[in-house]
């Protein structure tokens, strides 16, 4: 059974003051380059493997992906 959220474990600080630019694909582990900072409700897309997912920040400042 497939988790519903995978949870991105990069380092603490990776919430700057700029907010986070970047994002690991929970399939293919890519490193996907964003314009904007990642943000509660977005959805993103890898640009390797093509799927989409939703993000979800959490109180620890980091982000879940849920495959959409």
């Amino acid at each position: 059974m497939p988790l519903d959220y995978y949870e991105d474990e990069d380092e603490k600080d990776s919430g700057s003051k700029n907010g986070r630019k970047d994002f690991d694909c929970p399939e293919c582990n890519a490193n996907n380059p964003l314009e904007e900072p990642l943000s509660d409700g977005q959805e993103v897309l890898c640009n390797y493997c093509g799927l989409e997912f939703g993000v979800k920040a959490q109180d620890n400042g980091r982000f879940k992906f849920k495959e959409l």
